[in-house]
Parts: structure tokens; C-alpha cells; sequence
């Protein structure tokens, strides 16, 4: 009986140093993909999922931070400035803005706008009405 001869294998890479890294399903199709950018502060990790929707982590150039959950007609994004400004935002499926809460980029302090079609309605930022006080009949 003939003998097999060891197989001397290789060790396994112990890093893997690449520009951009994109990992396909088994039909093809992009699901992950890692891109640092072109050394100009802009880096991202995209996570597909089906009917055009994904998970991107991103940072730019001017050291912004976000997270969004994107679709064709709809997206929620949370991020922060380079000031530590952060907010969310969500737009409805329509694509129009439906809620922003966090800093005012201008003020730093924090509000919560609501929208209906796209256009404010409501912000907490608002002065609080003036309240009409009631006065008493004077009395004969």
C-alpha cells in the first residue's frame, strides 16, 4: 500500500492588506463592503440587504460620524460634527423629512422638529405661546 505524502500547507495570511474589500452572496450579488477611502477622511462600511436596502457606518472628511438605515424611498440616519453636535433624522417612506431630533449645528442646543408632508409643524424650539390671562369682572 502506497504511502500518501504530507501536504505542507501554508499558514493562513495574518493580515490582509487590500484598497477596498467587497464580499459577494453566493449568487453574485455585493452584500458587504469595506472602502477606507482615498486617504481623505472618508470611510465606510455598507451592509446590503434585500430590495435595494442597507446599513452604512461612514465617517468624512471633516471628521463627521454617522449610521443610516437606507431604502429606496426612506431613510434614518444618526451622526455627530466634528463640534459634538448629534442628531437623528427620519424620513418617511416618501422620502420627505419627518423627524429631526438632536443640536442645532448654529446653537448647539438640542430641539425636536416634527413634520408632516416634508414641512415643519411643530418644534420644540419654538417660544411657548402667550397665554391670555384672565381677568376678573369687577364687581359692584
Amino acid at each position: 500500500m502506497a504511502r500518501k505524502k504530507a501536504v505542507k500547507r501554508k499558514a493562513a495570511p495574518k493580515r490582509l492588506i487590500a484598497r477596498s474589500i467587497t464580499l459577494v452572496d453566493a449568487k453574485g450579488k455585493p452584500r458587504i463592503l469595506l472602502d477606507p477611502g482615498n486617504g481623505d477622511g472618508y470611510a465606510c462600511i455598507c451592509l446590503y440587504g434585500e430590495k435595494d436596502r442597507s446599513i452604512q457606518i461612514s465617517t468624512d472628511p471633516n471628521g463627521s460620524l454617522s449610521i443610516s438605515l437606507l431604502g429606496p424611498r426612506f431613510d434614518a440616519s444618526l451622526g455627530s460634527s466634528p463640534n459634538n453636535d448629534a442628531g437623528l433624522c427620519i424620513r418617511d417612506r416618501n422620502g420627505l423629512l419627518g423627524t429631526m431630533l438632536g443640536s442645532n449645528l448654529d446653537s448647539g442646543k438640542h430641539q425636536l422638529v416634527l413634520f408632516q408632508d416634508g414641512q415643519p409643524v411643530w418644534s420644540s424650539a419654538q417660544p411657548p405661546k402667550a397665554r391670555r390671562r384672565k381677568t376678573k369682572s369687577a364687581v359692584k
